[in-house]
């Protein structure tokens, strides 16, 4: 099956981040940070060659192509995003490359329209963090695994964990105003504390939780994960009168201070890796 755009209403609540080319450079850097660690969860939930799979909230489908090579001509791979510019890359990809075991959907999360009992597995990565209401959500996408199909999630634990050491006070003041401005959405970012029960509550066991941290130092690769985002969002964080200007030079200042600084480190998000298992 060749990769497919289908359109649904995604005017409420856009992507917090944005879409624009900035954004799908950042969630590239992102996954390929973090590809290892989503490899092994899929190792773990036993996702393989012909399964049928969902990708929600692809983005730009850099996890949807690996799991489509993953699956196999064999297999299939439905991923689903609201943003028509990130499906639109995704489509021209997966053809660019011959990928045509991937089907890819515009389409918001809480709209998800799966046919019962279709899929063997499902991933769904810092999606529930952006959503008012996870738990019809969750119910949606495991009516669409067979008993016994797999889903893994992976998302945000504690974001105010993060820090940076030795402790900034501007740099604590950008992660509250960070926490701050999911407000207006309905998101939440310590939303991995409620996802095990949310998941259990859906009709499934939970098979593992997996811890998802780093301690990430300055001049290694990993450093550009943070920096891309807080660089970005930042300037939003003032736009929106959550920071000040002044607020936004000393971040950037003491930001590439500690680039030069051998003995900093940021301890990331806690993160949790949830892999459950339909009965």
């Amino acid at each position: 099956m060749k990769p497919e755009t289908h359109s649904r209403s995604t005017s409420e609540e856009p992507y917090l981040l944005g879409t624009d080319p900035d954004e799908g450079r950042r969630l590239e850097t992102q996954h390929r940070l973090w590809r290892e660690a989503a490899h092994d969860l899929w190792d773990r939930a036993g996702f393989g060659t012909g399964a049928h799979l969902l990708d929600l909230g692809c983005g730009p489908g850099f996890a949807s192509l690996e799991l489509a090579a993953r699956v196999g001509p064999q297999g299939r791979v439905l991923a689903v995003d609201e943003s028509p510019r990130f499906i639109a890359a995704l489509v021209r990809e997966a053809g660019r490359l011959g990928v045509e075991q991937l089907t890819a959907r515009v389409e918001r999360a809480q709209q998800l329209q799966l046919e019962p009992a279709s899929l063997d597995g499902a991933f769904a990565r810092w999606i529930f963090c952006f959503l008012r209401h996870p738990a019809p959500v969750i119910d949606q996408v495991v009516s669409g695994l067979r008993p016994g199909g797999r889903l893994v999630i992976w998302d945000y634990l504690n974001y105010r964990a993060t820090t940076l050491q030795p402790r900034s006070p501007v740099f604590d003041r950008v992660l509250a105003a960070v926490k701050e401005s999911w407000k207006p959405t309905g998101g939440d970012l310590d939303v991995g504390a409620r996802l095990p029960g949310l998941v259990v509550e859906s009709g499934c066991r939970l098979v593992d939780l997996v811890p998802l941290v780093k301690f990430i130092r300055p001049g290694t690769g990993f450093w550009d994960w943070p920096t891309q985002f807080f660089f970005g969002y930042v300037p939003r964080l003032v736009e929106a009168g959550l920071l000040t200007e002044e607020d936004r030079y000393a971040f950037e200042t003491e930001w590439r201070a500690r680039e030069r600084d051998p003995g900093t480190f940021l301890s990331s998000p806690p993160m949790i890796g949830i892999i459950a298992e339909k009965t």
